[in-house]
């Protein structure tokens, strides 16, 4: 017996149902922390920062935001 436990978790609908499935924004620009310094820092940290919080939700950032307001991961 086979599951999809993203579909009884509630984090995804079924294409079964022929439901459409959310797996995030269509990144429209590169990862903002490949350019940046503070990458490592945040990484150990467990940080992120304006650009990269808004890049995970539209796929695109301001780029003069890279490494700006960081903060701690909720």
């Amino acid at each position: 017996m086979w599951y999809d436990s993203e579909v009884y978790g509630g984090h995804a609908k079924s294409n079964v149902a022929l439901q459409d499935i959310y797996y995030g924004p269509e990144s429209k620009m590169k990862l903002p922390c490949d350019s940046c310094s503070l990458v490592d820092k945040c990484a150990s940290n467990v940080t992120e920062c304006s650009a990269f919080k808004t890049w995970t939700t539209y796929g695109y950032y301001d780029s003069q935001k890279v490494g700006k307001l960081v903060k701690k991961v909720a």
